[in-house]
């Protein structure tokens, strides 16, 4: 796992698919809006700080679930 970030990497990337699963089930726009905001901000704080992990993970991510993701 990352060296650079620690622990809280991971623990972060969680809780992000976790906002980005709400988001993407919500029954409307208000209901999506405060988890996306929420993973929007947690991807940023990532890329700024370990940008090389990040993507390793979200790249993991989208292989687990399936689909092409844009980073």
């Amino acid at each position: 796992m990352p060296t650079q970030a620690g622990n809280a990497l991971p623990q972060d990337f969680s809780r992000w698919t976790e906002l980005v699963d709400r988001a993407a089930h919500a029954e409307n726009e208000v209901e999506r809006e405060k988890p996306a905001l929420a993973a929007a901000e947690l991807e940023e704080k990532w890329i700024r700080a370990a940008a090389e992990d990040w993507r390793t993970l979200h790249d993991q991510w989208c292989e687990k679930v399936g689909r092409l993701c844009e980073v």
